[in-house]
């Protein structure tokens, strides 16, 4: 088997490791560097980086036309392995392979596209997981070789479910090659649902919602673009918050919602919303450096009975 792995972001590198080291890689396909945050130098995805520490060639285009093509046959693969790569497969490409999979972090046919870790922390599902499955013209449509559900606690972030799913999809993709006599792929079952791409704007808090609802759109945008209100005028980030949004009790608050009630030193600071009070451990105001809630108070007197808004 001579595998093209083609992946950019950091979920995808466990598995790229996996199949390195089973000799099964010729070839790895990653996008261009792209401009750091100050845009003046440009930054290597983490797929490459990894690719060069393990002494891979690196194929890297813009486009997957003829000349991409070109460069990808002379590494004569017959098998397309692909994981977060972010960039659409044409017919012309695919039928370079004989085979071709693609790693999904959900269980197809929910959350097709290109946010499925977000989407399920923002549903407040209790179960998420991998699936395998073939690359199909239609987005995340190809029939399933094989998937691994595992539940959720209510307190991951974008961060910990990604490397969560990382870890588990270098071991799934191990298995399927190594057992392709016995999987077959099957169509997929359901109704579908589909994601979107992540706008910056998505982590505005709305504190008429409900505190599982904020609980969840802190951690399903820990990463990026961050959840944020405003505090007297000003942007504030918030970063964290505590426990389980699967533990709230649900309840009309005394308070208007986004009142800061108290700050609780076990759990943060309490904020009433529309159901239920948020605790948040985390927080984060312009040019400063983010910090824990009992910190933040110290350097906010008389914030207890303010609003976030």
């Amino acid at each position: 088997m001579r595998i093209l792995y083609a992946g950019t972001e950091e979920i995808a590198v466990p598995t790229l490791e996996a199949l390195a080291a089973a000799k099964l890689v010729v070839a790895v396909l990653t996008t261009p560097d792209e401009p750091g945050k100050r845009g003046k130098t440009l930054l290597p995805s983490p797929v490459k980086q990894a690719a060069v520490r393990l002494g891979l060639p690196v194929l890297q285009c813009d486009h997957l036309g003829s000349e991409a093509r070109k460069l990808v046959s002379a590494y004569a693969p017959d098998t397309l392995m692909s994981f977060c790569y972010g960039r659409i497969f044409g017919p012309k490409f695919l039928a370079l392979f004989s085979r071709r999979f693609n790693i999904h972090p959900s269980l197809l046919p929910k959350y097709r596209g290109c946010a499925p870790i977000q989407a399920a922390i923002l549903s407040l599902d209790r179960q998420t997981g991998i699936s395998i499955q073939d690359i199909a013209p239609g987005i995340d449509e190809g029939d399933l070789y094989l998937t691994q559900s595992f539940s959720l606690d209510g307190s991951e972030t974008s961060a910990t479910l990604c490397d969560r799913v990382s870890r588990l999809a270098s071991s799934l993709a191990v298995d399927l090659l190594g057992g392709l006599d016995v999987f077959r792929p099957r169509a997929q079952e359901g109704e579908a649902s589909y994601t979107r791409m992540i706008a910056k704007d998505d982590g505005r808090l709305d504190f008429s919602w409900s505190a599982a609802r904020l609980h969840a759109t802190v951690r399903a945008y820990s990463t990026w673009p961050k959840a944020w209100c405003l505090l007297c005028g000003q942007r504030l980030l918030v970063t964290g918050v505590d426990g389980s949004a699967f533990d709230i009790a649900d309840g009309e608050c005394q308070e208007e919602p986004g009142t800061i009630v108290a700050l609780d030193k076990a759990h943060g600071l309490k904020v009433a919303t529309g159901s239920g009070y948020l605790h948040i451990t985390r927080l984060q105001l312009p040019t400063k450096k983010e910090m824990d809630s009992q910190s933040f108070v110290n350097g906010q007197r008389g914030i207890i009975g303010k609003r976030l808004e």
